[in-house]
């Protein structure tokens, strides 16, 4: 029990479980947006048993590429908001420590996996998918209503978490159902990969958590990120029918049919919404153009008004941006993380934090594609289907970027660089073992 606490790895385990499977629990309140929750004391833990370990000789900094270009983006953030400090857009240090936070999963997720305990690691994504799955059932199907169960548990929960909580939206252990959306865009390609894989044997547990996945992400009132996720699925598929034979392809075709069922479920959330924005966009277009804007559709209006403010700041500063939480006098967000990215950071950290995410998409696909030459095993086979997942999931978040923050979301954030911190792991030791060339 001694040597637990002294454990990066089951530190980080408990850590990554805590993230996806509690909600955001509120401890220390800051004055600000924002609240010192149980997770960031959880992440100073384990920073300082790191260090220990660090000053100890134990741990040293891997010379991996990825690193470079993740701490590339981190200095250029600091300097943006340095420069934006002085120059008195930025009046709290904040908002960039909170980008640290995120990233420093990375980090975790790098030291804490070897190959003996990554086993360990998919059982935690299989057993907190659960909880998500059945706390999202409860919510839809107002069981603690029933049992007057809610009133004791929502003023332990942020503001915006109750907020969902009261309302028809399923938020489940996240805050609020673009979260949500943005943790199914993860963890639905891992689980559909696994489905569909000829030699994984565990078909029937990923096949169900893929099906419940489908089933809460489509009622969730997600409208972006269910519209991604099935286009990730219609994709995988695709991929799948042109290397499978006929029987399979049939196989195929009745799940995607089932697929087809749970979305036309859906239509009054998803397609009565983008019928509603077509009309808009046509009375825009009628009466008199973007003037019009703010009678005929507020919210696109808000919006846009965001992005022209963030764009008119950017033109000022193209170079280093405003600086990270320049923007927070204004807004909480942009509502588009790239747009927000470019106005906060220039154009430098906008190029830097797509060049991380390229660099480890390309790293995994590398990574896949020699492990389909491999010995097959159930390993090796969770494995390759974690990072191709993880490659399609990061493009997902970006489209989901566009029109949402989904990248400064902490709880889908800290998933995105644990997971990236795991594979990039994954490709150093397949690596180091000779696999890749």
């Amino acid at each position: 029990m001694y040597k637990y606490f002294f454990s990066i790895k089951g530190i980080f385990f408990s850590l990554l479980f805590f993230i996806i499977a509690f909600p955001k629990i509120p401890i220390i309140p800051t004055g600000m947006q924002v609240s010192i929750r149980a997770e960031d004391l959880l992440i100073a833990y384990l920073w300082g048993i790191i260090i220990l370990y660090a000053i100890k000789g134990k741990i040293k900094i891997p010379r991996n590429m990825i690193f470079f270009w993740i701490g590339l983006y981190l200095l250029w953030g600091l300097i943006s908001t340095t420069i934006g400090y002085f120059r008195g857009d930025v009046t709290t240090p904040l908002f960039f420590l909170r980008k640290i936070e995120y990233i420093s999963l990375f980090f975790f997720g790098y030291v804490a996996i070897d190959k003996e305990n990554i086993s360990g690691f998919y059982k935690l994504i299989f057993i907190s998918l659960g909880i998500v799955l059945f706390v999202g059932f409860i919510q839809y199907f107002k069981i603690f209503d029933k049992l007057r169960i809610t009133e004791y548990f929502l003023p332990y929960l942020q503001f915006a978490n109750r907020r969902f909580w009261q309302s028809d939206l399923i938020s489940s252990t996240f805050d609020g159902n673009y979260d949500l959306g943005g943790y199914f865009i993860l963890i639905v390609p891992f689980l559909l990969f696994l489905t569909l894989d000829r030699k994984y044997t565990n078909k029937s547990i990923t096949f169900l958590g893929f099906f419940a996945s489908m089933i809460i992400l489509s009622f969730s009132g997600a409208r972006t990120p269910t519209l991604i996720v099935f286009a990730m699925v219609i994709f995988i598929f695709i991929g799948k029918m042109v290397f499978n034979t006929k029987k399979q392809i049939f196989k195929l075709f009745l799940l995607f049919t089932l697929l087809v069922v749970i979305f036309s479920l859906s239509h009054k959330v998803l397609l009565s919404y983008f019928i509603e924005r077509g009309e808009n966009l046509l009375k825009i277009f009628r009466v008199g153009g973007l003037s019009s804007l703010s009678q005929i559709d507020k919210s696109a209006y808000y919006r846009a008004s965001k992005w022209i403010l963030v764009w008119k700041n950017f033109l000022e500063y193209p170079l280093f941006g405003i600086g990270i939480g320049g923007f927070s006098e204004y807004f909480v967000s942009a509502d588009g993380q790239h747009i927000q990215t470019l106005g906060e950071t220039g154009i430098a950290g906008f190029f830097l934090f797509f060049s991380v995410l390229y660099y480890v998409i390309k790293e995994n696909l590398k990574t896949g594609y020699y492990l389909k030459k491999l010995r097959h095993n159930q390993l090796n086979e969770l494995h390759k289907a974690f990072l191709m997942a993880l490659s399609l999931g990061i493009l997902g978040l970006l489209l989901d970027g566009i029109t949402i923050n989904i990248f400064d979301s902490s709880k889908v954030a800290m998933c995105l660089w644990a997971f990236v911190g795991i594979a990039a792991k994954l490709n150093s030791i397949y690596r180091k073992e000779k696999v890749i060339n």
